[in-house]
């Protein structure tokens, strides 16, 4: 069959150590060492020969399932728990490494009675254990891993980390460093129950030591003096020491703490030095005693701890006279066996249960941890929202401002996260009713001013008061709302930003090196959504309505306006005066869109622009050069551009006083294509005939109304 290198990849760790824990046991296997771990024994060893179910299932069955693993991405049907990405793959391999570190910690359980049985392990049985727990602390973040993908705000909360470590989260750098509140917690309460059981297990294995050390110094000395007893009790009789050494030999088989060697050193009268005359162990009659000449004025104890024994010594007086001293000599590792296997199997179970403690913590404490980390998620994201409106790098919309309630429990934290979700209910109900420029100083500490290159945009709605007439004023609010809504997708769409709305007008902004066309683009869009408006009321018998648009920019003023406790952010100048009366200058033209001649400058390559007339605002005195924008360049027609042709030729010779020339050529354009700024034209040189202008009028027509 085919391997799948995907799985294969997906497999490695497991094959991995699978691989390693086949040869490891192969390897125990073929080479046995007397005393040293081997997994393939272990259910024989733990019982000395009978099979042990503990055996089998810690030394067998981690091999059983390495082999199972190896075996199945060649199999033609692969069972769900051989797949690495899945639960039941996670919980077996957690189980499999669980039971080789059972396999190591029940062998010294068993055989562990004195320090030379870890020197005597050799480094497979530490290789086992360390690529064992290292794999087991795999798995079991693997399976933390896959509890956590079930929850699907976890899955978010995870992107949403990898975002903050890429630094892709604004505001939040100085938070990659530190350390989550998930790990803090599992580091206090990890070095918490280490603490405790560590402390625990020291006090307790310390008063245990102490209980074995004093029980075997009261029975050795006590023996001691026993043996003494018997000794002086039978100075003359041998036979009677020899059998007494024999009886006690004998009953020092199978006890608790047997001593190694009882022996008699007796005091020779002539020479007063001491030898050996009786002794458990034959090889020392004879020998001379450590203690040289010295005399033992009563019983004590000598811990030599070079040669691991502790010897009990108690005089042999009679009639006051020192016939010699008993010597009962204990193995320290003998003594200390059974404390050695209760530290062995209290510092492995402490350590065990540390180390599952540590997971368990970890993973327990995500039921705490996990509806804070999802409502910090959540609040992120309206705070980078709210961050990104003021920035100017989104639209400001309340559209864009929504919170994700993602807390599950039912506690203060989900009281909270209600509580915040209807803060952002409020914001929500605000954004709408304040301008994105004031929005984008929100977090100016003081008023500001700043002189900045700016375009201007204003509208007004034609016939809305008509369109009023009978209406209620919910339906005439509704109506207001939807035709401003139109403009504003159209002004938004062409990068400009609505700076404030005044009953039906608009006053728009937009910025950059391309300002102008900008706002001559928004206004084309404005003028094709409106057109689309008055098919259908034309189609549905409504009201027509129209719109007036007029475009300057320039230098203004730019900065915070009002009271201490309601602010703005708005434009001053004559370059947003203009504009203004530029819009209302239509109703004069009978035009669509009026522009001022820096804007038909910076656009003349793209846009059709014709001039209209030379004119003074009221509050002006100098004239201002104006044009009406026709269309994109690329979509304009013949039609236009003979109109914007013949427009500007009757309009030289207006301004040069040769009224026939120019109403032959405005009459022309007013009948054949209705043009109303010819006829608003016309009309001016019939009034000239009549009344014909001053001495050097330069054509400058003068508007007295706003």
């Amino acid at each position: 069959m085919k391997l799948d290198k995907t799985a294969m990849r997906a497999h490695a760790p497991e094959l991995a150590y699978a691989c390693v824990l086949l040869a490891l046991f192969g390897i125990a296997l073929v080479f046995p060492r007397s005393g040293a771990f081997s997994p393939a024994q272990l259910p024989f060893v733990l019982t000395r020969g009978r099979l042990s179910l503990v055996g089998i299932l810690c030394g067998w069955l981690p091999g059983l399932i390495a082999l199972w693993k190896l075996a199945s991405p060649f199999l033609r049907t692969s069972i769900d728990v051989a797949r690495a990405e899945t639960f039941a793959a996670a919980l077996l391999s957690t189980l499999q490494s669980a039971l080789a570190i059972g396999a190591a910690f029940a062998h010294a359980f068993v055989f562990a009675g004195r320090a030379s049985y870890f020197a005597a392990q050799g480094a497979l049985a530490w290789m086992w254990l360390g690529l064992s727990l290292a794999f087991n602390a795999y798995s079991l973040a693997g399976l933390i891993r896959l509890l956590g993908q079930r929850n699907a705000a976890y899955g978010e909360y995870e992107a949403f980390r990898a975002a903050l470590g890429k630094g892709e989260m604004r505001g939040l750098a100085a938070l990659k460093g530190r350390h989550g509140i998930q790990r803090r917690m599992t580091l206090v309460f990890t070095v918490f129950i280490f603490a405790t059981i560590g402390v625990l297990a020291a006090v307790l294995l310390r008063d245990f030591s102490q209980t074995i050390l004093a029980a075997v110094i009261d029975k050795g000395e006590g023996l001691a003096e026993r043996a003494a007893s018997v000794v002086k009790s039978s100075v003359g009789d041998r036979i009677a020491v020899e059998d007494y050494f024999t009886i006690e030999a004998k009953k020092n088989e199978g006890v608790a703490f047997p001593f190694t060697v009882l022996t008699y050193y007796r005091r020779d009268p002539k020479t007063g030095s001491l030898s050996a005359l009786e002794s458990t162990d034959p090889a020392r009659v004879g020998r001379p005693s450590p203690l040289g000449k010295a005399e033992l004025s009563g019983t004590d104890h000598l811990v030599d701890r070079a040669a691991g024994t502790i010897e009990f010594r108690a005089p042999v007086y009679l009639s006051k006279v020192y016939l010699g001293y008993v010597s009962v000599v204990y193995e320290s590792d003998v003594i200390f066996e059974p404390y050695f296997r209760t530290q062995v199997k209290v510092w492995s179970i402490a350590a065990l249960f540390i180390y599952i403690a540590f997971f368990l913590t970890y993973l327990i404490g995500r039921s705490i941890v996990f509806p804070i980390l999802f409502l910090r998620m959540s609040v992120n994201g309206i705070s980078q929202s709210l961050a990104r409106m003021m920035k100017g790098e989104v639209r400001v919309s309340a559209d864009a401002l929504r919170y994700e309630d993602r807390v599950t429990t039912e506690d203060e934290i989900k009281e909270l996260s209600l509580e915040i979700g209807d803060m952002t209910g409020v914001i929500r109900g605000v954004i709408p009713y304040i301008s994105a420029t004031t929005l984008k100083h929100a977090d100016t500490a003081a008023s500001i001013s700043e002189r900045r290159e700016l375009a201007f945009l204003f509208t007004d709605i034609r016939g809305f008061t008509t369109l009023c007439e009978g209406r209620s004023p919910e339906e005439v609010v509704r109506l207001l709302n939807h035709f401003l809504q139109i403009q504003a997708d159209a002004i938004h769409a062409s990068g400009g930003d609505i700076d404030k709305y005044v009953g039906d007008e608009v006053m728009a902004m937009f910025e950059g090196p391309d300002k102008e066309l900008k706002a001559c683009r928004a206004s084309l869009a404005i003028r094709r959504a409106m057109a689309e408006e008055r098919e259908r009321s034309r189609a549905e018998s409504r009201t027509e309505i129209s719109v007036g648009i007029g475009i300057n920019a320039g230098p203004v003023v730019f900065g915070s306006v009002g009271a201490k406790d309601r602010m703005d952010f708005t434009s001053i100048g004559d370059t947003v005066n203009l504009a203004a009366r530029l819009e209302g200058a239509n109703k004069t033209y009978g035009t669509k869109s009026l522009v001022t001649e820096s804007v038909a400058e910076k656009v003349a390559e793209t846009l059709l622009c014709r001039e209209i007339d030379l004119l003074t605002v009221k509050g002006k005195t100098k004239p201002a050069r104006i044009y009406e924008l026709l269309q994109e360049k690329s979509a304009s027609s013949p039609k236009l551009e003979r109109l914007k042709a013949d427009f500007e030729e009757g309009l030289f010779a207006y301004r040069a006083r040769a009224w026939d020339k120019a109403e032959k050529a405005f009459s022309a354009l007013a009948k054949e294509l209705g043009d109303e700024p010819s006829l608003v034209f016309l009309r001016r040189i019939e009034l000239f005939r009549e009344s014909p202008p001053e001495e050097g009028w330069d054509g400058v027509f003068e508007m007295r109304v706003k």
